[in-house]
């Protein structure tokens, strides 16, 4: 997982670190070698282990980090921009991200303040606001500690369809609304963040848009496999977990493991378990309130996927959303 992979005068470095983070096995960022111009894809998390491994690694492959001539983050996940403070004071390098990521990764305090409305009225909406006192304590403590965990640097944007060191830039929502890939179209090489995992299906986080809109992370999703199924990918270079060369079997395989979730849901709302929390704990069990920023995600997504298939319908019910299967209409022939 570890081992330099080149093609011509292009070489990838993995930066891989075996870790449990929520429940993935490594955190992995890479250095892209396109002749003597070096591009840092993603930068880690901010941790003195994986700070120390992150230069055990470069000294190990000779390189110099004075050498980089760029980062470029795949999404604004704290798991993924570790280094970026660090290796910027130091020297001083551009980096790249989505537009949608800018106010998150400069913690704008109108963005924050947004986010935090955003997810009490949704928590409540779905009455799972008991469950959700940690996540709402780290969005309380990054509104006020937003110093130490922005980015202190001006961001240069990147957009879907554009290029940024030889890399074409594909947008790929679901895991989170500004996730991009990076792609060598020469060597068929994705940098797909956590947009791929060699293990499975990614998480599909619910978020909102620059309105403070919900957006559905799962229907993003499902879109931007059918969009990346497209392209011929020879390897992915995930944001945690293997690096992998099936890609077309992982994508199908994420679409299939997808509609049998849904359909799960479908099945448990016709057994009757009607509300979110319910929901929930007959799908997760005690993982949903022990996971529960991904097991709601997942409840929410799939629920909206499924009211947008009409496979079952949303009812505003006692101040909360009640979901129930809907009902075939049977056609009858009317005889004279």
């Amino acid at each position: 997982m570890n081992e330099v992979i080149q093609h011509g005068n292009k070489t990838v470095y993995p930066i891989v670190m075996p870790t449990d983070y929520n429940g993935m096995d490594s955190i992995n960022c890479y250095i892209y070698q396109h002749g003597e111009d070096l591009t840092l894809i993603d930068a880690g998390i901010d941790t003195p282990k994986f700070e120390q491994f992150f230069w055990d690694k470069l000294a190990e492959y000779g390189l110099d980090a004075a050498r980089i001539n760029r980062i470029v983050l795949t999404h604004f996940h704290a798991d993924h921009i570790g280094m970026v403070n660090t290796l910027v004071e130091k020297y001083g390098m551009p980096v790249y991200a989505s537009d949608i990521a800018i106010p998150r990764l400069k913690c704008e305090e109108d963005y924050l303040r947004q986010k935090l409305d955003f997810y009490y009225e949704l928590y409540a909406q779905y009455n799972v606001t008991k469950f959700a006192s940690e996540r709402m304590a780290r969005l309380e403590a990054t509104l006020t500690n937003k110093e130490r965990v922005m980015l202190h640097t001006d961001l240069l944007t990147i957009c879907d369809g554009e290029q940024i060191a030889g890399l074409d830039v594909l947008a790929a929502p679901g895991h989170s609304p500004d996730s991009v890939c990076l792609y060598d179209s020469e060597t068929n090489w994705l940098f797909a963040g956590d947009f791929l995992l060699a293990s499975g299906v990614t998480n599909a986080l619910v978020d909102h848009d620059d309105a403070g809109q919900l957006m559905n992370p799962t229907i993003q999703y499902i879109d931007s496999i059918q969009n990346m199924q497209k392209i011929p990918i020879s390897t992915v270079f995930a944001g945690h977990g293997e690096l992998f060369s099936n890609a077309t079997e992982v994508m199908e395989n994420s679409v299939k493991k997808t509609e049998y979730k849904l359909q799960k849901v479908v099945a448990k709302i016709a057994d009757g378990h009607e509300t979110a929390t319910s929901l929930g704990e007959a799908i997760y069990g005690p993982r949903f309130a022990k996971f529960f920023v991904f097991t709601i995600s997942d409840v929410i997504g799939l629920t909206l996927l499924a009211e947008q298939r009409g496979l079952i319908t949303r009812e505003w019910l006692n101040d909360e959303w009640h979901f129930s299967k809907m009902l075939k209409v049977r056609k009858f022939k009317i005889i004279y």
